[in-house]
């Protein structure tokens, strides 16, 4: 019924939007360089965002902590906070703080010492339960991310299975974390969010939708930089040279998009199948021998082959100042740094979270990367 449902809308429908998945070409050709990247200390278990400290240290989240994490490789580590849920998107802010997102509560504003001050917690009169990422612009204004009404952020594979109406928010603040509006409204889970390079724009990259848009900071109006990608695209980063730095949770796949076409079947997949083993999108990348798509991605003797279906793949994305994508990182199917939930430029360095690996990673960097 889905393939006579395409037919339908082509025909019937000639100017409707039909999202196919982008082949890997051009800037996105498939190479290893990600799994070229140097690994940064030791095992961080379940590793979500990172945002640089004016004192050099990186601060990580991880379930519901903080790690500050110190040393030229960031190996030395210590709890910088504890919060009542989990943690995600990060920021650090002018006065040597940090703003976090907390699942179930919102954002939350820490002291240089970790202690919990202020708390954004709703607006409008709707709670704010599924706080995503936080960017702070040059004049104090932060940008903060809510991804859906329905689910919270450690729920993100239930949220894109249920294939519901967007109803994920962009939301501005003050740095008192008051005086908050919202800007932008049915949003398809905004994972990143980043104020352009020339600061009069708010870049947003919609995960569901597999587009990057932006609003202006004046007016609000919307443009769409890029409709379409082959991924699902994920949180932001800019550079002191203007470049945005992009991760992407993972590669869509046809099945994936042929199951969330099919309502019945999807729904009951759901009920019935655990939700590691749903046909969808991983970040682990972690061989299970019941999980979906297995046959595709092993050749024999549990070989797996790198131009498989990819249920979990890395990818980071360096975008110039249009939203174009200049160069990227991959680690493919047989790879070892797959579900990229981050990227943060560190000074001279690059600097990706592997959620799906547990791990921090440096990327190899080519002459000029950061120059553009």
């Amino acid at each position: 019924m889905s393939l006579l449902g395409d037919i339908i809308d082509r025909v019937l429908f000639p100017n409707r939007e039909i999202h196919g998945i982008p082949v890997l070409d051009g800037a996105f050709s498939p190479n290893q360089r990600l799994d070229q990247a140097r690994r940064l200390g030791g095992e961080i278990e379940r590793p979500d965002d990172i945002a640089l400290g004016p004192d050099g240290a990186l601060y990580v989240s991880t379930g519901n902590r903080i790690l500050r994490c110190a040393g030229d490789d960031f190996d030395t580590r210590e709890v910088f906070a504890t919060l009542d849920g989990p943690v995600g998107g990060l920021a650090c802010a002018p006065d040597g703080g940090l703003l976090a997102c907390v699942s179930g509560t919102g954002l939350v504003a820490l002291s240089p010492s970790g202690q919990i001050g202020r708390k954004l917690e709703d607006v409008g009169g709707e709670k704010i339960a599924c706080p995503l990422s936080v960017t702070i612009a040059q004049d104090g204004a932060i940008y903060l991310t809510d991804g859906s009404r329905n689910n919270r952020p450690e729920e993100w594979l239930r949220d894109m299975m249920q294939n519901r109406a967007p109803s994920g928010r962009l939301i501005i603040c003050n740095a008192s974390l008051g005086d908050a509006k919202v800007v932008a409204d049915k949003l398809a889970w905004p994972l990143g969010v980043v104020v352009s390079g020339d600061g009069k724009e708010v870049w947003v990259a919609e995960s569901w939708s597999h587009r990057l848009i932006a609003f202006a900071r004046s007016g609000g109006n919307k443009r769409v930089i890029v409709k379409n990608h082959t991924g699902y695209p994920g949180r932001l980063a800019l550079d002191a040279s203007g470049n945005v730095w992009m991760s992407f949770l993972a590669l869509r796949t046809q099945l994936t998009e042929f199951v969330l076409r099919e309502r019945a079947f999807c729904e009951e997949m759901m009920r019935t199948v655990p939700p590691d083993l749903w046909i969808g999108p991983a970040l682990d990348g972690r061989l299970n021998p019941r999980e979906p798509t297995q046959i595709g991605r092993i050749k024999k003797l549990g070989i797996q082959k790198p131009w498989a279906p990819p249920r979990s793949y890395g990818l980071v994305a360096r975008l110039d100042a249009k939203g174009e994508a200049v160069e990227t990182w991959h680690s493919r199917v047989d790879g070892k740094v797959h579900g990229v939930t981050a990227i943060r430029p560190v000074g001279a360095r690059v600097i990706a979270v592997s959620k799906g690996r547990d791990c921090l990673v440096e990327l190899p960097l080519a002459r000029g990367a950061q120059e553009g």
